[in-house]
């Protein structure tokens, strides 16, 4: 069972935060095939949101084929999951890059630079260096 974390002050709507926690944690394995997320009811009352939401969140991940409904028992993690889940990690970490990318041009900062960084943190990670986390 995971925790989401919603922010109702955030721009992105509550449904596309569940979604977007949901799609990471079966790219980072915490959630698996035929792992149970928590029932519409349950998490909108753990969260203290409409469960009309959760239901909006619930059936976008049904459509993309990240979940399942099983009738009377509960919505599961899809055993294509973990397919799928090689797609989105690919382009969320296509999309944490592009936000690097676009903040570093926009401090007019040097491709080769921005390469000789990306780089050096590439070798740091593969060494098994832990990469810290700005305050």
């Amino acid at each position: 069972m995971i925790r989401l974390r919603l922010d109702p002050a955030s721009p992105s709507p509550l449904y596309s935060q569940i979604m977007e926690q949901v799609r990471w944690a079966v790219a980072a394995g915490a959630l698996r095939p035929d792992d149970e997320l928590p029932s519409v009811r349950a998490l909108a009352a753990e969260q203290l949101i409409n469960p009309n939401t959760v239901a909006r969140a619930y059936l976008e991940l049904e459509r993309e084929g990240l979940v399942t409904k099983k009738r009377g028992t509960g919505t599961y993690i899809s055993t294509q999951a973990a397919r799928l889940s090689e797609k989105h990690r690919a382009r969320m970490v296509a999309g944490l890059l592009d936000k690097v990318l676009r903040q570093a041009t926009d401090i007019h900062m040097p491709l080769e630079q921005i390469r000789e960084i990306f780089e050096e943190r590439l070798k740091a990670v593969n060494a098994g260096a832990v990469v810290e986390k700005e305050p």
